[in-house]
């Protein structure tokens, strides 16, 4: 490969790379754009619901430890 060619390359693999670092902000323009309050609070509230199911699980865990030391 000569020079010539690995400089062709170089640019062409450099504005690649500029097309697609427009298109990934283009698609976070889009996706800001696009957020729903509603969809964030349901999002919110099944965070919450999985956490607290794991916090019981957790507890019932530590408490089924405890009982078999006893």
């Amino acid at each position: 490969m000569t020079a010539l060619e690995r400089e062709d390359l170089q640019s062409l693999l450099v504005r690649i790379d500029e097309r697609v670092k427009a298109i990934q902000e283009d698609i976070r323009e889009i996706n800001g754009a696009r957020q729903c309050a509603g969809h964030a609070v349901k999002i919110r509230s099944l965070e919450r619901l999985a956490w607290g199911c794991l916090a019981g699980l957790a507890a019932m865990g530590v408490n089924m430890l405890v009982g078999a030391f006893r």
